[in-house]
């Protein structure tokens, strides 16, 4: 595909993602086979295979994709709604356990945010992350009981309890990497932990209620959650469209004022307007809805390591996956986050510092 073909296909793709999530109506292309082949890869690479089918469906006939895509499109929904299905089961079942063990909790990102979405059920579910009060140890305590050898990072430790289920038990929701900025957040968290374990939504097709964090608490974790994964390994396009759907919401001029007062104590305004421009840009957010001014530049800059990196990085050529412990891995890593040293400065060293800090303080407590 060239270079004109690709630009035209990349603009096809995010209007059907704004067609899907109703920020557009009519669809401005007629493409080719290779043209949607390409868009199809892109959706799968993005974890956007439901919300893509969902923009497809709403398409006149003499604009959708072949029948090959169609079929296929079909057969993902059915196995999204059926992993969403399990997943919204599950999630019910693990806050429930905790609760009935002495834990308060709130089911982190996944269930919780594909609420905001016109079919809950059409978005690609992950795993199951969930924050417990009670503190590293004594979570830590409770989890060996299970699982002796269960290793540990700063800020969750796995749980696989269920068969085929990824579980994340954190300590807390996340981290910053310089100090300064960690213990402001993090004792903003405590703070605000309180009203994230009362806060209870219910599931779709009557599967039960879960706690989940208020938007408010939603508009800063989940932008320091994507800002985490984009200088670790990379970010997808779902966890922006998320971000977007949050937006979306009603938020008082007050509520976004208070956000941005926080993002700007830990230093994240820079990385704030780059994502306001991928939400404008990508999927068409209103300019009311966005909680900075967007900046073109950086936007772009980010929006292009997103498209070649795919969901949380899994196509990042900078990093060697192949052996998760090797000396090339870490190298690698090293490396791939240095490239934004002058971008991103504060982030890059001390995120340098925090890495080798985390390897030997997991490694003093045992919990590797």
């Amino acid at each position: 595909m060239n270079t004109s073909s690709q630009e035209k296909t990349t603009k096809a793709f995010f209007q059907l993602l704004r067609i899907a999530i109703g920020n557009e109506n009519a669809f401005s292309y007629y493409l080719n086979d290779d043209e949607w082949n390409w868009i199809w890869d892109m959706a799968h690479r993005q974890a956007l295979t439901g919300i893509v089918f969902d923009g497809i469906c709403l398409l006149p006939q003499k604009q959708r994709p072949p029948q090959a895509i169609i079929l296929k499109g079909v057969a993902a929904i059915q196995n999204i709604e059926q992993a969403n299905r399990l997943l919204n089961r599950y999630s019910v079942l693990v806050s429930q356990k905790f609760q009935k063990e002495g834990f308060r909790s709130a089911i982190l990102k996944g269930q919780g945010n594909a609420l905001w979405y016109p079919n809950p059920m059409h978005r690609m579910p992950g795993d199951i992350d969930i924050w417990l009060e009670g503190g590293r140890e004594k979570i830590m305590a409770y989890v060996r009981h299970y699982f002796p050898k269960a290793s540990a990072r700063y800020h969750h430790v796995d749980f696989p309890i269920i068969k085929g289920i990824d579980i994340e038990v954190h300590f807390t929701p996340t981290w910053m990497s310089a100090y300064p900025d960690n213990r402001f957040l993090q004792k903003w968290f405590a703070e605000e932990q309180e009203a994230q374990f009362a806060n209870t939504v219910t599931l779709p097709e009557n599967t039960g209620t879960i706690p989940v964090p208020t938007p408010a608490f939603n508009r800063i974790f989940l932008l320091i959650h994507i800002y985490r994964h984009f200088f670790d390994e990379g970010i997808g396009l779902r966890q922006l469209l998320d971000y977007a759907m949050l937006l979306n919401q009603s938020t008082t001029e007050k509520e976004k004022a208070e956000s941005v007062r926080i993002l700007k104590r830990m230093h994240l305004l820079r990385f704030t307007s780059a994502l306001m421009h991928i939400l404008q840009n990508v999927f068409g957010i209103e300019g009311k809805h966005l909680l900075t001014a967007p900046s073109e530049k950086e936007g772009d800059f980010i929006l292009q390591e997103i498209m070649q990196n795919g969901n949380f990085g899994q196509h990042n050529r900078n990093i060697n996956r192949q052996n998760g412990k090797s000396a090339s891995y870490f190298t690698s890593k090293f490396l791939y986050k240095t490239r934004f040293l002058t971008r991103y400065p504060r982030e890059t060293i001390w995120g340098h510092v925090f890495w080798i800090g985390q390897r030997i303080w997991r490694w003093h407590k045992r919990y590797v």
